[in-house]
């Protein structure tokens, strides 16, 4: 089969499984309780979490389409990882596992990565270096592991993780075509579609957030998708903001801030945030912006070091 159709129908399935499952997911979210407080909005509304369980959704039900068309058994083994970090996720929403447990087991979780990782020579330009299980066994997972944690912690904005995410995927799935063609985006095509639907539904102002079942479970699959096309220097540039992001968290904890989540909307609907020492606040902390500005100025940036990945990395 023509290998755009298979790629459409990877993309629609899930589009169309999470487009329409996800109204009513909110509604039966809303009536079970399963809300938190829209931070950024006056008065505070209570607004449905863990919606990545509609991107799982959509995802699985692409899959199983896709397994008609396609080799399926390296494409499965990719997401039963990606399903593995959507169910901590879960299980971190429903019983706030706490940080030191999303370090060491988001590692195991990544360990099947290994599999995929078949090319395990590092290329450092004028050399390359055999690392053998050193690689797969370590610094793929450890690669995964890493990612995943940091789309998570870059978030707190309507539309901005889920947004962000979208972006990084784009650029991923540019760069795995013009690197190892058109099959490389059958990884990448069921959690896309579902991501891009979910999306009209979280972004400004939104109606359902993903919670942290979505952010661990499409970070995981960015850092996979990174590893599994050996895409790692590419990756490291394209993901410099959420980076940066993290080392102001390191900042904020050895200036010891307090554990100060969120801030507050003023009354001429601009931002007001308690400190500089996370990315998304630190327009918000010099200067007069909206919630809905301030989550674009992220969109700008990570667009600039994903062509700034391109023009960088061969």
């Amino acid at each position: 089969m023509d290998p755009l159709i298979i790629s459409s129908i990877m993309f629609f399935v899930g589009f169309f499984v999470t487009f329409l499952y996800t109204p009513r997911f909110i509604h039966k979210a809303t009536t079970m309780g399963f809300v938190v407080m829209d931070m950024y909005k006056k008065g505070k509304p209570l607004i449905p979490n863990v919606g990545g369980l509609t991107i799982l959704a959509g995802t699985l039900a692409s899959l199983m389409a896709a397994q008609l068309l396609v080799p399926m058994d390296k494409i499965l083994i990719f997401y039963f990882i990606v399903t593995s970090f959507a169910l901590f996720g879960l299980a971190d929403d429903l019983l706030n596992v706490g940080r030191p447990s999303k370090i060491y087991i988001p590692f195991l979780l990544s360990l099947p990565i290994a599999i995929l990782c078949k090319d395990t020579t590092l290329s450092l330009g004028f050399m390359e270096v055999e690392l053998s299980t050193l690689y797969a066994y370590l610094i793929c997972p450890l690669y995964v592991m890493v990612v995943a944690n940091l789309v998570n912690m870059h978030s707190g904005f309507n539309g901005l993780s889920v947004g962000l995410s979208t972006n990084l995927l784009i650029f991923i799935a540019a760069k795995a075509y013009l690197s190892n063609g058109v099959e490389s985006l059958y990884y990448i095509l069921p959690l896309f579609g579902s991501l891009i639907a979910f999306q009209y539904y979280d972004f400004y102002p939104a109606k359902i957030l993903w919670g942290n079942v979505g952010s661990l479970m499409v970070g995981s699959a960015v850092g996979g998708l990174i590893v599994v096309n050996r895409l790692e220097a590419f990756g490291f540039v394209l993901l410099i903001p959420h980076i940066v992001n993290f080392l102001m968290y390191v900042v904020w904890k050895i200036k010891n801030l307090g554990d100060v989540k969120f801030g507050r909307v003023q009354e001429d609907g601009s931002l007001w945030v308690p400190n500089p020492w996370t990315l998304k606040w630190v327009l918000p902390y010099y200067f007069r912006v909206t919630e809905h500005q301030a989550m674009w100025f992220m969109y700008l940036l990570t667009t600039l070091f994903g062509v700034l990945a391109f023009v960088l990395v061969p």
